[in-house]
């Protein structure tokens, strides 16, 4: 018997075998000879319905059509249940489309408000159908107010309601006393009965099979209308149709199928008119639609080569009969001889159908999925490209190679198949002399130079099963082959033979439907997989062997499986692998070495010390038939099966890995293995395309890929594993700082950080310094910089930030020029824009608020506008980031509420030395400002320091570097050491917000000495005397004195200087040399006879304050 039809795969087209009672006492003949001989098999033409053996021997047609047509509808699982009962609504449902033709129920929602009955409601899946049907009074209610649709529906109920929408009953006919003899006599009268089963029961409860029976019957009847003129039911059309010929263009011809069999076929006529009336021209599959094909069944079905005698016999057809061989008329009346005993007709798997008139050949081929591509709907939905099916079908001898017929099969939804399938499939050939699947003239749209297969010509009967396994004897004929001791049978069609009459390694060993062997494949022995791990294991053949746990990734999942190594490759390099097919040996020296040395892989039997080997390599994984396994990066020594890229650069973005100028491509279908951890401790995960990779830096990834493939045209690698690399860091311009940073140190000298980058809140890595910055500014906006070189070991970190003001946001330079602003004057909400000093920004509902809380508290432009209203004492401030990168200039991307900047630009002045400072002494237009500080006598340096209102405030000495100490939370300051030659210093003071700066001029105020050295009186007892003249020496002073009488014996005498800051000095003696020894710092002396004597000198000396001059004068005593 035939296998059971694999339902993987669309279904091709509708089936279905009538049965005729003549032919039940042959088929139980044929059914017990196909027992005996197991040759034979029922038809390929299966029913529609999984449950297609529960039909009634004359309702199955009805099904079939009717579900064709749309009328009626299977169940999601291919079955019908035609002994399930129906009710009411249902019923309607089927009339409404058997009346419309809106099978789509595209219309049905204008129906759906209908206020008919009082148990249907417009929310009722049913509404639209009943009220339909009410209106149009094919249907009566149950009660006059209700319809009852859940009730179970009688077989006279129906007649009923298809009567009407027949015509019938336009005088009530069907209501009152014995309505349903009278539903009966028309149903009769119109042939609606003929088909019954003989002990159907109308008054009971209908079944779906009943329902399918009476509407299929009514739809071909024609249509009248009531003649009260004639008093009798007229057609209503000219000339008479039927409701299925006026609604769907019904036909209905005794034709062949595709394959050649004795069919009803029912179809859409393409209404080709002549004079006025439709001409049935015969179905045409280019230009009819079909409904469905309902076979003959056939006499006697074989699938083995039958003596034609034998056939004869066992079918009861003798004499002339036509021959179809896939769809292809070869003979028109060929003699069945009875006495043939010799002559072989069919073929092993060949299918052979046995009818009245005509055998039927149809042969199987072997065929594999080369292509699947999904079908694709436009932006409204519709359907732009059908899903296409590519096969190659093995139909000739020379398909051992791999090759034969490319086909195409279209459909409106997906394919199941996936490529690689080996699918069984029965084909019509272009003609009785060739093997060649028959394709269409045009190519399929969409899909140019691809010839899809004519209408219902392919039909896919299942995945073909497969099993593995070694010829075990050679079969030197081309009918059987010996494979495992058990002998299989050759299909008729075997032509993709790979393994041949010699091979006898292990093979795929393909089966058509029948058990027979239709092909040979090698074995996919290769596949791609991680080397997670090597160690030796004593023992065993030889001593022990190198045992390998393999990580297989495919579909983002990972399998690992433990094999033993014949030999593996290593010592790989941009370059190519160096150690091809190194054999594992044994070395336990304790790690010292194990590794790849010469033709040998080193590997200890304790893991400790293998662990050179741990996550490798991507390797292709040859597998011999035991099992063992060869790890292969290159064959031969010079041909590259895996690729490998230090350093290289990995871009999600276009799907590409870069390196050194050549570019490998990736697709959604690559498969990626990433490994991560360090020193053994490693995790591997699967990821399956691009799209959910980590983001890897740039120039930083070691990666592997398949390149066996690889070529110009079809550069995208299947198999890729990422071996090391540092992950992409995330930077961001803007940097909030929020009141939980929870900073804390992470390394020497390396801090983590809560802050919001951009508008997104995340932990950053950062320096100290930065650190000190961040902490002491919550609810600051900052640029922020970024290590970008991926070989520092500092890579990701802040390095530096820039507190945002308006000194360095650009916002008013020449108009708005920045992509972020600092709103200096007080803000205000506008509807929904942010307005500040003549800048608005619009804020929609992609705008992003950031607090000091983070960005989890709810925040919007109400909550803005509340807070900025009771900012009374002005401590809130508000940055603004637009779009303007995506061209929305000045609606804003993300807003940042926080600290207001400080805008004072005071300067406070301390003096080391103490100095008086002064107040400070604005210009009109506050612009400038003057301190001045006044020193005393004897001061000649000093250190001044300058200090700021605000830690973040600017200070510039003398056009020096600015200084400010955004890292503590004393304001800035600085100092500067000035000298008695500094007459001023220049300090200028930038605030907080960058909004205003003012110049100061520190004007230095020193103390000057005196230069005067001059004489300005002498007194003798309160009585002023003569001055001398003034000399330069004491000598020429004494040379020419001023003469002085005393009189009294003791006298006082009085010296001053004209600059009461000189310094008087005053010496007597009897000589120049002794009045010069004498001299005393003092103003004042004592003359008298005994300490001066007559004719002695009185010398002055005078030295100005600044000790640079020097005056002498002198006095002769008398």
């Amino acid at each position: 018997m035939g296998r059971e039809r694999e339902t993987r795969g669309k279904t091709q087209g509708y089936t279905l075998k009538t049965k005729t009672s003549p032919q039940k006492k042959v088929l139980s003949l044929v059914l017990c000879v196909a027992m005996l001989l197991s040759v034979m098999v029922m038809g390929t033409g299966a029913a529609s319905f999984t449950d297609q053996d529960e039909f009634s021997d004359n309702y199955a047609e009805a099904a079939e059509v009717l579900t064709g047509m749309g009328i009626i509808q299977g169940y999601d699982d291919g079955s019908f249940l035609p002994q399930r009962n129906i009710n009411r609504a249902q019923v309607a449902t089927m009339i409404y489309r058997a009346a419309t033709g809106d099978v789509t129920d595209s219309k049905i929602s204008q129906f759906v408000g209908e206020d008919l009955f009082d148990d249907v409601n417009a929310d009722d899946w049913f509404a639209g159908y009943v009220n339909y049907c009410g209106n149009a009074e094919y249907i009566k209610g149950f009660t006059p107010d209700t319809f009852g649709p859940y009730k179970q529906v009688t077989g006279y109920q129906v007649l009923a309601m298809i009567l009407r929408a027949v015509g019938y009953d336009e005088n009530d006919e069907y209501t009152g006393d014995q309505w349903t003899l009278r539903v009966a006599a028309t149903a009769r009268e119109q042939g609606l009965l003929d088909n019954l089963n003989p002990d159907t029961n109308l008054a009971e409860p209908a079944t779906r099979e009943l329902v399918a029976q009476l509407i299929f019957e009514a739809i071909q009847i024609d249509t009248v209308r009531y003649s009260p003129a004639a008093g009798a039911y007229r057609p209503s059309t000219t000339p008479a149709s039927s409701l299925g010929e006026q609604v769907f263009d019904l036909a209905v011809v005794n034709d062949n199928d595709v394959w050649g069999r004795p069919a009803t076929i029912w179809y859409a006529e393409s209404s080709t008119y002549w004079n006025g009336a439709v001409k049935n021209d015969g179905y045409q599959s280019d230009k009819d639609d079909l409904y469905a094909t309902i076979e003959e069944e056939a006499l006697a079905t074989y699938t083995t080569a039958v003596t034609e005698c034998d056939l004869v016999e066992e079918s009861g057809v003798d004499g002339a009969v036509d021959v179809w061989t896939n769809g292809n008329l070869v003979k028109d009346g060929d003699n069945l001889n009875a006495n043939a005993t010799r002559t072989q007709l069919g073929a092993q798997g060949r299918l052979t159908e046995v009818y009245t008139d005509r055998i039927v050949y149809i042969d199987t081929f072997l065929a594999m999925v080369t292509d699947v591509t999904e079908a694709r709907d436009d932006a409204n939905g519709h359907l732009a490209r059908e899903a296409l099916l590519e096969l190659t079908v093995y139909n000739t001898p020379t398909t051992n190679t791999g090759t034969g017929d490319e086909v195409y099969l279209t459909s409106d939804s997906n394919w199941e198949y996936a490529e690689g399938d080996m699918l069984l499939v029965n084909a019509v050939t272009e003609n009785s002399n060739s093997l060649t699947v028959k394709t269409e003239d045009d190519s399929v749209t969409g899909y140019s130079g691809k010839y899809a297969v004519a209408d219902d010509t392919l039909e896919i009967v299942q995945v073909a099963e497969s099993f593995v396994g070694a010829q075990t004897y050679r079969q030197w004929n081309n009918d059987q082959h010996t494979i495992g001791d058990e002998v299989y049978n050759d299909a008729v069609n075997f032509y993709l033979d790979q393994a041949g009459l010699a091979k006898t390694e292990n093979f795929n060993w393909w089966l058509d439907q029948y058990g027979n062997v239709i092909g040979s494949t090698e074995i996919d022995r290769t596949g791609y997989a991680v080397l997670k791990d090597l160690t030796w294991i004593n023992g065993g053949r030889d001593g022990g062997y190198a045992e390998a746990t393999l990580i297989y990734f495919n579909d983002g999942q990972t399998t690992e499986e433990t094999v033993e190594v014949n030999s593996i490759d290593g010592n790989y390099a941009e370059s190519g692998w160096t150690a091809d097919n190194a054999i594992p040996t044994l070395d336990d020296n304790q790690g010292i070495g194990t590794g790849f040395v010469g033709t040998t892989a080193k590997v200890s039997s304790d893991g400790r010390y293998n662990g050179i080997y741990d996550g490798y390599a991507l390797y292709q994984v040859y597998t011999e038939d035991d099992g063992t396994v060869n790890l292969e990066g290159v064959v031969n020594t010079d041909y590259e099966v895996i690729g490998y890229a230090e350093d290289a650069r990995l871009d999600t973005g276009s799907s590409a890995i870069l390196d050194n100028g050549v570019k490998i491509h990736l697709s959604n279908n690559t498969e990626f293995l990433v490994r991560t951890g360090t020193n053994g401790d490693y995790t591997y995960t699967a990821y399956t395309g691009t799209q959910d990779l980590p983001d890897f830096a740039w120039n930083s990834v070691d990666v592997f890929y398949d390149s066996e493939n690889l070529s110009d045209t079809n550069n995208i690698a299947s198999y890729v594993y990422i071996k090391d690399y540092t992950e992409q860091a995330d930077f961001g311009r803007h940097l909030f700082v929020i009141e939980d940073n929870y900073a804390t140190e992470v390394g020497s000298g390396v801090w983590q950080m809560n802050v919001v980058v951009g508008n997104t809140e995340r932990t950053i890595e950062t320096t100290e310094a930065v650190k000190n910055i961040l902490v002491n500014n919550v609810g600051k906006l900052y640029h922020a910089f970024w290590e970008t070189d991926v070989t520092n070991p500092d890579y990701g970190q802040v390095t530096a930030v820039a507190l945002v003001n308006e000194k360095v946001d650009g916002s008013h330079v020449g108009g708005y020029t920045g992509v972020c602003d600092y709103l200096v004057d007080d803000a205000y909400i506008s509807g929904n824009t942010i307005v500040s000093d003549g800048v608005s920004y619009t804020v929609n509902s992609a705008t992003t608020f950031i607090t000091l809380d983070g960005t989890e508290v709810y925040y919007d432009l109400d909550t803005l506008e509340d807070a900025l209203n009771d900012d009374t004492t002005g401590t809130i401030g508000v940055w603004v980031v637009d779009n303007r990168f995506d061209g929305n200039y000045n609606v804003a991307s993300t807003v940042y509420v926080g600290t207001k900047l400080d805008d004072r630009t005071a300067l406070n002045v301390t003096s080391a030395t103490g100095g008086t400072v002064g107040d400070a002494e604005f210009a009109a237009n506050n612009e400038t400002a003057t301190i001045e500080v006044d020193y005393a006598k004897g001061i000649t340096q000093d250190t001044l320091t300058y200090t700021a209102s605000d830690a973040n405030s600017v200070l510039i000495v003398n056009g020096g570097t600015p200084v400010s100490n955004p890292t503590g939370t004393a304001a800035a300051s600085s100092t500067d050491a000035v000298y008695s030659n500094n007459s001023s210093r220049e300090v200028v003071v930038w605030n907080e917000a960058g909004t205003d700066s003012v110049t100061y001029t520190i004007v230095l105020n020193w103390y000057d000495l005196g230069t005067d050295a001059t004489l300005d009186t002498v007194y003798l007892r309160n009585n002023n005397t003569t001055l001398p003249n003034w000399h330069s020496t004491a000598a020429k002073a004494v040379a020419d004195p001023q003469g002085m009488k005393v009189v009294a014996d003791s006298v006082e005498m009085k010296v001053t200087a004209t600059d009461s800051n000189a310094t008087v000095a005053i010496g007597r003696g009897t000589t120049v040399d002794l009045a010069v020894d004498d001299l005393t710092e003092t103003d004042t002396i004592e003359l008298s006879n005994t300490t001066d004597l007559s004719g002695g000198y009185v010398l002055i000396r005078i030295t100005s304050e600044d000790g640079n001059n020097v005056s002498y004068y002198a006095y002769q005593i008398q």
